[in-house]
C-alpha cells in the first residue's frame, strides 16, 4: 500500500480509469467529481467511453470526498466504502443512488482483472428472472400452512441445518437476542452508541422504484434520525422514510452477536434497518440464506414460496439474476394482471422484539413496520446454490 505523501495525482487518475472501465459491468453511468485533499480533485465521467481529468467539473452528478489513503485502501479491499461512509470518513453528496453503485463497481474490477470483459448491465433495466433449484426443492414439499415459531434454547445446530436449512423452510427463533446489548439499550443509550454515525435514508415513493438508484437518497446522522423516527411516520401515500440496508458500523459490532446456527466465516457484514411505523419494502427474493433480528418493535412479514416465481411477476436487476423483484403486491392483488396468483399461499407472520426470523435463499418477502422498528439482518454464504 502507498503512502498518502506517495500518492500523485496522476497514479491516482490511474487507478480510476481503470476501476470505471468496469462501469458499464455494473450499470454506472454519470459524473463523479472526487476530492481527495484541496488540491487533489479528480472528475470522472462514465459512460460507453471513460473520461478522468483533473480539477473540478460543474454539474456533477455525485461528489465524493475520502482521502487519497482511505480510497487505496478500499480498491485494493483492505477497507468497505460503506464502512467509512458509516464513520464520517467518507462524504457523499448529490446523487446517493448513483454513489451506491461504487461497491459493486470496485468488485467488478477486483474479479475481472484476468483481461475478460464483464457483462454489460443497464442501469435500472429489468431482466427475466432464470430459474433457482430453490424452487425445485419448495415445490416438491406440501405447502405450510404457517411459520413455525421455536425457542432457540430448544433448537440444535443439527436440528436447524438438517430438517430447516437443508429443506429450505423458513423458521422463527424466539428468544434469540437476549445475549445482545443492543436489545437491552434504551433509547437514550443507543442515541448515545449511534453518535457520530452516518446513514443513508429513503425518502417519497421509493416503493415504486424498487431497487432502482433513481430512488430519492439522503445522508443523514443515525442518531439525528433515531431522535425524529416519530416524525418520519407515512404521510399522503407515500411510505415513512427508512434507513434500510445500512452496513452496520464497525462501532456497534460488539453490540449485537452473531447467530449461533452458521460459523462466523460464513456471515456477510450484518445490515441494520431502522424506521418509524409505515416503512415498507415492497416483495422480493434475495440470492442468499437469510437471518432477521428483530431488536425493536414489531414488523409484519408476507412471505411466499421460491416456485411461485412466475405467479408473481418477478424480474431481475441482471441478466443472470440476483436480487429479484415482483411486480404483484399481495397487499392489492390484481388478479386480473396476475390470475396465477390466486393459488400462492401467502404467509404471513409478525416478528417482533426478540424474534430472529430464518428466510431460506428464494423466499420471496413483503416487509412493513408496525411501530417504530429497529432490525439487523445478516445474509449468509451458506453454500446452498441456485
Amino acid at each position: 500500500m502507498k503512502s498518502l505523501s506517495a500518492v500523485s495525482i496522476m497514479q491516482l487518475s490511474s487507478i480510476l480509469t481503470e476501476l470505471f472501465a468496469h462501469a458499464r459491468g455494473v450499470g454506472l453511468r454519470g459524473l463523479i467529481q472526487f476530492t481527495f485533499a484541496a488540491d487533489e480533485q479528480l472528475w470522472v465521467e462514465a459512460g460507453d467511453e471513460v473520461r478522468v481529468a483533473a480539477g473540478r467539473r460543474d454539474g456533477c452528478d455525485t461528489e465524493i470526498e475520502i482521502s487519497a489513503e482511505n480510497f487505496l485502501a478500499v480498491v485494493a479491499g483492505g477497507a468497505n466504502v460503506e464502512q467509512l461512509f458509516a464513520a464520517g470518513a467518507l462524504r457523499i453528496r448529490g446523487n446517493l443512488g448513483l454513489a451506491t453503485l461504487l461497491p459493486q463497481l470496485i468488485d467488478s474490477a477486483r474479479y475481472h482483472r484476468d483481461g475478460q470483459a464483464a457483462p454489460t448491465v443497464a442501469m435500472n433495466a429489468r431482466y427475466p428472472t432464470p430459474a433457482r433449484a430453490s424452487e425445485t426443492l419448495s415445490a416438491t414439499q406440501t405447502p405450510l400452512a404457517q411459520v413455525e415459531r421455536r425457542p432457540g434454547r430448544v433448537l440444535s445446530p443439527q436440528e436447524f441445518h438438517g430438517h430447516y436449512l437443508a429443506r429450505g423452510i423458513p423458521l422463527v427463533i424466539t428468544d434469540a437476542l437476549d445475549d445482545w446489548p443492543l436489545f437491552r439499550m434504551t433509547r437514550d443509550e443507543a442515541l448515545q452508541r449511534f453518535a457520530d454515525l452516518n446513514g443513508i435514508t429513503r425518502h417519497g415513493d421509493y416503493v415504486s422504484q424498487t431497487f432502482s438508484t433513481q430512488r430519492d437518497f439522503r445522508s443523514m446522522p443515525m442518531s439525528e434520525f433515531i431522535a425524529q423516527l416519530e416524525q418520519h411516520e407515512a404521510h399522503a401515500g407515500e411510505p415513512a422514510v427508512y434507513m434500510g440496508n445500512n452496513i452496520l458500523p464497525t462501532a456497534l459490532l460488539d453490540a449485537i452477536r452473531l447467530p449461533p446456527w452458521f460459523d462466523a466465516g460464513l456471515y456477510n457484514a450484518p445490515r441494520l434497518w431502522i424506521g418509524p411505523r409505515g416503512t415498507l419494502t415492497p416483495l422480493h427474493r434475495d440470492d442468499s440464506d437469510n437471518l432477521f433480528a428483530q431488536v425493536w418493535g414489531e414488523k409484519s412479514f408476507i412471505l411466499a414460496a421460491p416456485h411461485h416465481r412466475a405467479a408473481l411477476g418477478t424480474w431481475s436487476t441482471a441478466p443472470r439474476g440476483g436480487l429479484d423483484g415482483c411486480d404483484f403486491n399481495p397487499d392489492a392483488p390484481d388478479y386480473q394482471r396476475f390470475p396465477q396468483a390466486r393459488a400462492v399461499p401467502f404467509l404471513r407472520l409478525t416478528l417482533g422484539a426478540g424474534d430472529l426470523l430464518f428466510l431460506p435463499e428464494g423466499w420471496f418477502h413483503q416487509v412493513s413496520s408496525l411501530s417504530t422498528s429497529l432490525s439487523v439482518n445478516f445474509w449468509i454464504n451458506s453454500g446452498r446454490g441456485w
